[in-house]
């Protein structure tokens, strides 16, 4: 009897989730932008924030992450123990912060100041669709000055300006002030 081949396809896809809160916990609504504010974004480089047109007001940011070429080898080469050289050899921990636009390997200007330096996340396995399909990574920034916000990024290297970026977005600016949070929540799943 001839084997049939079965073609599957493995597909990363991710959340991240972001909510500001000031100093006395109450949400501080953010910008979620929409994909004519990327349009925008992209051609003239401006942050267009039109309400109902490029995006809302709200005080739970959710926004898709874009996986990395080298995110993909990270999760093949830490999947299968081939890692290659420095790619795939440490889990991704790391969760960054930019004012810049996310570049092929690193965040456009990652942020080291005021409370919004590279700091290690809490990682767990979660469920979204299938028993533990989805990796989960939170961390919440405390501000001891003002930031600009638009980017972010998970690396494996808790270190700034180092390490293998895995994912990043960006987003619409998000001010912030001293005593303020920013608590995240960056989701890649496998489908």
């Amino acid at each position: 009897m001839p084997q049939q081949k079965v073609k599957s396809t493995v597909q990363f896809e991710g959340t991240v989730t972001r909510q500001l809160f000031d100093s006395t916990g109450k949400p501080k609504p953010q910008f979620k932008d929409n994909f004519l504010w990327q349009i925008v974004r992209k051609m003239f480089k401006i942050d267009l924030r039109i309400p109902f047109i490029t995006g809302v007001w709200t005080t739970q940011a959710i926004k898709h992450n874009v996986i990395t070429t080298v995110g993909k080898q990270l999760i093949m080469g830490r999947t299968g123990g081939t890692n290659s050289g420095s790619i795939g050899s440490t889990a991704v921990t790391g969760m960054a912060l930019g004012t810049g636009t996310p570049g092929a390997t690193a965040l456009g200007a990652e942020i080291t100041t005021n409370g919004g330096g590279r700091a290690a996340s809490t990682v767990t396995n979660t469920t979204t669709t299938t028993t533990g399909d989805t990796e989960q990574w939170a961390h919440t920034f405390t501000f001891t000055g003002g930031l600009a916000i638009t980017e972010e990024g998970l690396f494996d290297s808790n270190s700034a300006s180092s390490g293998n970026m895995l994912a990043s977005q960006t987003f619409s600016v998000t001010n912030v002030v001293n005593t303020d949070t920013l608590a995240i929540t960056h989701q890649v799943k496998a489908s």
